[in-house]
């Protein structure tokens, strides 16, 4: 009932874009803020009582005077995590949720689907189980995926339109992200660019935006608002930019080896071992013989990062260079091991871990050459874990942003923009997510908009036009209540004969006064279409005049406009004719 009556109050369907998404967007952070809590204290439950309180050991780092002690206990991880992984699978099936991470959102985005309610807490409940007990994964993918599953049930309780509750799974993808790495900016971009490897989803954006902030704050007011990784306060040196682009060499190579083993380790391991309870068994036995030699390898990792940057002695049975060299490639295991044989998790933050850990031996290995030039490793561990996570994840500018969120510094953003770049031109994928597309081309959620073949043969006057304009004598507050309704940014100006006298723009509207004329920020009319124009050149209008719209005319009057929603609709309308399938829901 009350969902009911906040849909006949708000009518939020019915909204302009950006009123629409506001409100959705403050509800939906909400959300996915409390849903990211839950995650965070299941999970810091689950180790605590598990692993500190009844078996004494530090899923989030000890120092290598300490490993002596706790190495009796680490020979326990074996059992644990035979123990944990068939546990989490087992979860997760019991909530029909068989794949956990962002890679579910990013297909139900791209192809129209359902997201059931339950996938949240099987998401959350499964993956908590892993990372608690020591598993090799990240917190951000369940994050993401209950974060999307919970923003489409919200869309779906407010009424949403059938594309609206598809830009809600990628906005709940996004703040998911953005709030387990505290990291609200990078996790509202992310949700537009991780959809695709070359391209970005510009409508996810504005809201994005609001929810990943709304979120973060009720995770941060939690637990706490610093950065995940420390405030980085080291000066930029100029000298560092041939050396960081060395660095973003090797780091492309790690992160082909590690979407690639990511890959190939599962693919085997579902040939090799027939029984998914047994397969998840054996890989918690190996996941807990890697523990014993790289205790860093448990659990999401980050807090390790923290502790290697300052310290720089990884505790292991091999020696320093050895184990620092090998840190790298046995977190690369560990993590294709435990999401290869069925337990649940992300594939970020590992990502992230591995690149850290590369850059962690890279300065090293420079710091013992030259101590005086090369006396601090942090911007080798910061430019590491940005370029391998970056060319990772076929996305670039988010992972820029979320390193200097996690770092609170500018001061390393040109070294790693350097090793970034050279990092994604030696990347050859696949990419962390399977279902990222190479465009919005490539994606079935945008055929309408690409298909130029069915484009051609649609006629403006098919769609048909809308009659929103106005008046030659309307007053600024008049006319701006005709554009934000009409939910443009423009509209034309019609005269008392249908004439079209030429646009006027919200932003120059919004300079003038409420009573002034708004004819006098006219501009003249950028061009127009006929209603027996074809969709194609309506879309061709659109892209030379930058607009979302084009203006129709016949014999010089005004017939209407066609948006580019409305040329989605009548492609859809007329592809389903040809395909004779019924329209996927979301």
């Amino acid at each position: 009932m009350a969902v009911q009556r906040l849909r006949e109050i708000m009518k939020l369907s019915e909204l302009p874009y950006y009123e629409r998404w506001f409100i959705a967007g403050i509800v939906i952070g909400v959300a996915v803020g409390l849903a990211a809590l839950g995650l965070y204290y299941l999970e810091l439950a689950i180790s605590r009582s598990v692993l500190l309180d009844l078996l004494h050991i530090n899923e989030f780092g000890f120092s290598p005077a300490e490993y002596s002690r706790e190495l009796p206990r680490l020979l326990l991880m074996p059992a644990v995590l035979a123990l944990a992984f068939p546990l989490s699978l087992i979860v997760a099936y019991a909530f029909r949720t068989p794949e956990v991470g962002s890679d579910p959102a990013v297909r139900a985005f791209h192809r129209n689907l359902r997201m059931r309610a339950e996938e949240a807490p099987g998401a959350i409940v499964s993956s908590a189980i892993t990372l608690g007990l020591g598993g090799s994964a990240g917190r951000e993918g369940p994050a993401s995926h209950a974060g999307a599953a919970i923003s489409q049930l919200i869309s779906r309780a407010l009424n949403m339109s059938a594309e609206d509750r598809r830009r809600a799974v990628a906005i709940g993808l996004g703040a998911g992200i953005g709030t387990i790495f505290k990291t609200p900016f990078a996790g509202a971009l992310l949700a537009g660019e991780l959809l695709y490897r070359n391209d970005i989803e510009p409508e996810v954006l504005y809201p994005a935006f609001i929810a990943s902030s709304v979120s973060y704050v009720i995770f941060g007011a939690a637990t706490g608002y610093s950065p995940i990784l420390g405030a980085y306060a080291g000066p930029f040196n100029a000298l560092y930019l041939p050396i960081f682009a060395v660095l973003g060499l090797i780091a492309g190579g790690m992160a082909m080896l590690y979407t690639r083993s990511l890959r190939g380790l599962s693919s085997w391991l579902r040939s090799a071992v027939r029984s998914s309870v047994a397969r998840a068994a054996l890989g918690g036995v190996a996941v807990g013989a890697i523990v014993l030699v790289f205790p860093e390898d448990m659990g999401e990792g980050l807090g390790w990062v923290r502790q290697l940057s300052s310290s720089v002695q990884p505790p292991s049975l091999l020696p320093f260079l050895v184990a620092l060299a090998l840190l790298p490639l046995s977190k690369i295991l560990a993590t294709s091991l435990t999401l290869g044989s069925g337990a649940k998790g992300g594939v970020f933050a590992p990502g992230l871990d591995v690149g850290a850990f590369t850059g962690l031996a890279f300065g090293e290995a420079l710091h013992i050459v030259s101590p005086r030039l090369f006396p601090d490793v942090v911007p080798f561990v910061v430019v590491g874990m940005l370029s391998t996570f970056g060319a990772a994840s076929s996305a670039p500018i988010s992972s820029m942003l979320m390193t200097v969120e996690m770092t609170e510094s500018l001061a390393l953003l040109p070294g790693e923009m350097i090793a970034l770049a050279v990092a994604m031109m030696v990347f050859r994928g696949p990419t962390l997510l399977r279902e990222q597309v190479q465009s919005r081309a490539h994606s079935p959620a945008h055929a309408g908009e690409y298909s130029v073949p069915l484009l051609r043969r649609i006629k403006v006057a098919d769609v048909p036009p809308r009659r929103a304009f106005v008046r030659h004598d309307s007053s600024v507050s008049e006319a701006l209540s005709e554009v934000s309704a009409a939910g443009l940014l423009s509209l034309p100006v019609v005269d008392a004969v249908n004439r079209v006298l030429g646009i006027v723009s919200a932003v120059d509207l919004r300079s003038g006064r409420a009573e002034e004329p708004a004819i006098r920020y006219l501009r003249p009319e950028p061009g127009h279409v006929r209603p027996d124009s074809s969709l194609e050149e309506a879309i061709n209008m659109m892209s030379r005049t930058n607009s979302r719209y084009a203006i129709v005319e016949e014999d010089g009057k005004f017939v209407g406009i066609v948006t580019l929603d409305d040329v989605v609709r009548a492609y859809e309308r007329e592809a389903l004719k040809f395909s004779g399938r019924p329209q996927a829901s979301a």
